[in-house]
């Protein structure tokens, strides 16, 4: 996920994503969609997504979405900050039991740049990366979830090679310890380790061990009974514990830094509830993100500052 070139071809399969919207006002199906019970689940490693199920009372549950972004940084490390990039995404989970999900899905990004496009590619020159992902969430306790995921990042045009990865995350849903403060929703702390198996996605010579510290406090902004928006404040730490951060132009473990990047977010989110809820679950987002990179990660980036503010914007739709 970086700037060498494919080693071998990438044969994937992309899941095209057709969307129907029907506008319609509707308070009383909006109100409903405020009623519905949230399930958090993984989309794509260390990112967490709410999906809230409409007129679905069956085991299988389907999320979807697409966010444009200023730049693209994967952990810190630079893949794009020119032109229109987009990413697209779709996944399906089955709830095993009252606390145990399967999800598998794809995560997409489009560059009109064509970044690291090969001319003898063997897919469109714009589909920079499509990752595969497989994730088992359950709950350990009534405050403790875990998930285990596994991710196949791949790359269409030939950009890079294959990197193969197993994550493993634990969320801790501290609500009740905030209670009656100014931070109702708690700063819900989450940690992940990621585990290279094939291919480095710093670009190094070695695999490397990822560490994620990561909290994400939110609190409604505008209270409103159909389209309340709400402010969250997502706070990521990248850390190298191993390889993960290399040196470019020195590479070996003793140029390996454990200090990746720092992202300070701050994002909007309001249901689109004019939408009605046969159609599901509706939402628009609108973020802008603070990045601070080591000088390892800025090292490795050639067009990258040691800053850099990056805006977002993303419709998403469960059911």
């Amino acid at each position: 996920m970086c700037n060498q070139r494919s080693r071998r071809a990438v044969d994937c399969c992309f899941v095209a994503l057709t969307i129907s919207l029907a506008w319609a006002v509707s308070t009383a199906q909006a109100q409903q969609v405020q009623d519905e019970e949230t399930i958090t689940h993984v989309k794509r490693a260390g990112e967490l997504h709410e999906h809230i199920p409409q007129h679905n009372a069956g085991k299988i549950s389907f999320s979807t979405g697409a966010d444009i972004t200023s730049a693209y940084f994967f952990r810190g490390i630079l893949q794009e900050d020119q032109g229109f990039i987009v990413q697209p995404w779709i996944d399906a989970t089955v709830q095993l039991s009252d606390d145990s999900s399967l999800t598998f899905g794809i995560w997409n990004s489009f560059h009109d740049k064509q970044t690291g496009a090969l001319a003898a590619g063997t897919g469109p020159d714009w589909w920079y990366e499509a990752d595969l992902y497989i994730s088992f969430a359950t709950a350990l306790t009534d405050t403790l979830g875990f998930d285990i995921t596994y991710t196949a990042y791949t790359s269409p045009n030939d950009a890079f090679g294959t990197i193969s990865e197993f994550a493993f995350g634990l969320m801790y849903d501290d609500t009740a310890m905030w209670e009656g403060t100014a931070i109702a929703s708690g700063l819900q702390p989450s940690m992940l380790i990621a585990v290279e198996t094939d291919g480095q996605a710093d670009g190094g010579s070695n695999e490397g061990i990822y560490l994620q510290l990561a909290i994400e406090p939110s609190c409604t902004l505008i209270e409103s009974q159909d389209s309340p928006v709400t402010l969250s404040v997502p706070i990521t730490l990248g850390l190298s514990l191993g390889d993960y951060y290399e040196d470019p132009t020195s590479p070996g473990a003793a140029d390996d830094s454990n200090f990746g990047y720092l992202d300070i977010g701050a994002v909007l989110s309001m249901p689109l509830s004019s939408i009605p809820s046969d159609y599901g679950h509706w939402e628009a987002s609108l973020g802008v993100h603070y990045l601070k990179l080591s000088e390892a990660t800025e090292a490795a980036n050639a067009n990258a500052k040691g800053d850099e503010v990056i805006f977002t914007f993303g419709i998403s739709m469960g059911y």
